[in-house]
C-alpha cells in the first residue's frame, strides 16, 4: 500500500472515530431499498435523492432522520449500498438484518 493510500485510510479512520461513526458496507440492492422502506415505515424522515431500484441511477445518497439521529444511506452500483451513522444505530441495524458493522470503511 502506498504512503498516500495509507495516509488516506488513517485519516478516514480518524474521522469516523472523531465523529463516532460506524458503517455497514456492501448491502445488496434489494436489501438496501427494503431497509430504507422499513425505516420510513417506522417513522424515519427521508431527505436527499432517494431513488428506487427501477430508476437506473448508479450513484446517489440520502439521509434518514428521526429525532436527533441521522443515518446516511449511499448507493454506488460498483460497491453496492452503505449505511453510515452513530454506533448505536448502525450496530442495531447490523444485528437486526444480519450485517457486520465496522468502526471504519474496510
Amino acid at each position: 500500500m502506498s504512503l498516500f493510500a495509507l495516509l488516506g485510510q488513517k485519516l478516514t479512520e480518524f474521522k469516523y472515530q472523531y465523529y463516532g461513526l460506524n458503517i455497514i458496507q456492501e448491502v445488496s440492492e434489494e436489501r438496501f431499498h427494503q431497509i430504507i422502506s422499513q425505516y420510513v415505515g417506522r417513522g424515519w424522515e427521508l431527505s436527499g435523492e432517494y431513488n428506487e431500484i427501477e430508476s437506473g441511477i448508479s450513484l446517489w445518497s440520502c439521509k434518514l432522520r428521526k429525532g436527533t439521529s441521522t443515518l446516511q444511506c449511499e448507493w454506488d452500483e460498483a460497491i453496492k449500498g452503505n449505511f453510515i451513522g452513530p454506533e448505536r444505530i448502525i450496530f442495531g441495524l447490523g444485528k437486526e438484518y444480519g450485517f457486520t458493522a465496522n468502526r471504519a470503511p474496510q
